[in-house]
């Protein structure tokens, strides 16, 4: 177990990084105080707590919490639901997994709170079924609180989704707890939530797990609390999943303010070999960081001001050594696979991008592939349920500007080395080597182009 790094600032996460296995530990070490003051209070005040707190949602966006709460909360609807958004599909990114694998209980307790200020029917965290041990430590915890008359029974509910990227998209996932594929839906949760009928609407909050799990200390230490930390744009804590080549990869709880040169550097302990530090992903939705911008602040409203992002913290990073033209092919690749086909402009746009990026790493390509990829970026968007193509569009349009000469040489040169990266997947950190283990890569397809 690696020391705590200076730049690091658990609240999430345990101080000596041991898990918490027990109802007991867990009121010992300061747990359910949040849920027993959240439930004195009225649903406005918490509203207004978090809102003063100005907690934004961890699961990529960065949308304020209170917002969502304040609108569902006014709905009259008579059946409200809750739902934690635990998919986690996205490459370079675990921390919601590691989170739980140390404290399960923080994010039902989270979840309690939020149900309590909707008045929600039920509160469900969707899950993927292979994460097994996961899975186990989230049912052991939830029985644990039904035990203790906490929350009655069948309140608290866990539905174990399938591995598709898509079942991570809260319209999708609202599919799967209703027993379909995850298929996104026209409509965002707040209109058509779980479990609707012909004269249901049943408005539900969705809430990714890492802010759920801010809840129970905001509520116990006040919004103030909460501001002390981070900064004025992106208060608290974040919990960083950052991997590729660097030579401390890991989960690293901070506060939101260090740069990104701190992150890379300071915290992950600088490039893996003796080749700086080239390009860097916060995911696969937002546009490339490269070494020009690493003075910026690790913070919602920084880095999407610069026109990058910080998505759900999980940062992929490539030294010199890598060609940005297969770690486009190998990201846009992975979204066209993981495209639901309900939308045509997605489902054939986002193949042909990658199609076109595969003739240049073949040989096969010209300088008019570069100029079809850009024109589809611009097409494969048009009236579609999410964000996917949305993400392929700006991850393409970002990797080419800024290496554009590596897409020209592959455009002018035959002998063009492609290397096979791996697709970074996380499956497993383990904290006593240091290491992440990665998930196989996704199936194969292929559209050929005329």
């Amino acid at each position: 177990m690696r020391p705590q790094h200076s730049l690091e600032k658990r609240n999430l996460l345990p101080q000596d990084l041991q898990p918490i296995n027990s109802m007991q530990d867990y009121k010992a070490q300061g747990g359910l105080e949040g849920l027993k003051k959240a439930r004195t209070m009225t649903p406005e005040e918490l509203i207004a707590v978090v809102k003063d707190a100005n907690l934004r949602g961890r699961g990529g966006a960065g949308f304020p919490t209170a917002i969502k709460w304040d609108t569902v909360s006014k709905m009259p609807d008579p059946k409200k639901y809750v739902v934690c958004n635990m998919a986690e599909g996205e490459p370079g990114t675990y921390k919601d997994r590691y989170l739980v694998s140390k404290n399960p209980y923080l994010v039902f307790e989270g979840m309690l709170i939020a149900a309590h200020v909707i008045g929600a029917k039920q509160a469900i965290l969707g899950t993927k079924k292979k994460f097994k041990d996961i899975v186990l430590r989230l049912q052991k915890a939830l029985d644990e609180f039904e035990d203790e008359g906490i929350v009655e029974r069948g309140f608290l509910k866990i539905v174990l989704g399938p591995d598709e990227y898509l079942f991570g998209e809260e319209k999708a996932l609202l599919e799967v707890i209703d027993g379909r594929a995850p298929m996104p839906r026209f409509f965002p949760p707040f209109m058509v939530g779980v479990g609707v009928g012909p004269t249901e609407t049943n408005p539900t909050v969705v809430n990714n797990a890492e802010s759920m799990s801010h809840l129970p200390s905001i509520v116990s230490n006040g919004a103030d609390w909460f501001r002390s930390m981070g900064t004025e744009d992106t208060p608290g804590t974040v919990i960083l999943s950052i991997s590729g080549d660097v030579k401390n990869p890991g989960m690293y709880e901070v506060e939101p303010g260090l740069t990104v040169n701190q992150m890379l550097n300071d915290l992950a302990g600088g490039p893996i070999g003796d080749l700086p530090f080239k390009a860097v992903f916060s995911g696969v939705a937002n546009r490339v960081l490269t070494p020009d911008q690493f003075d910026l602040k690790v913070d919602f409203g920084t880095l999407r001001a610069a026109g990058v992002g910080l998505g759900s913290g999980g940062f992929i990073v490539y030294d010199q050594s890598r060609s940005m033209v297969d770690v486009l092919w190998m990201f846009d690749r992975f979204l066209a696979v993981s495209s639901c086909g309900q939308c045509v402009p997605c489902n054939m746009g986002t193949r042909v991008i990658t199609d076109h990026i595969e003739k240049l790493r073949d040989g096969r390509g010209c300088e008019d592939d570069i100029e079809a990829i850009l024109a589809e970026c611009g097409r494969c968007t048009n009236q579609t349920r999410c964000f996917l193509p949305t993400q392929a569009s700006i991850l393409s349009r970002s990797v080419i500007e800024k290496f554009r000469a590596e897409f020209e040489y592959c455009a002018k040169n035959q002998n063009y080395e492609k290397s096979d990266l791996i697709l970074p997947k996380l499956q497993h950190f383990d904290d006593d080597s240091g290491e992440f283990v990665y998930e196989s890569d996704p199936i194969e397809f292929r559209v050929e182009i005329v």
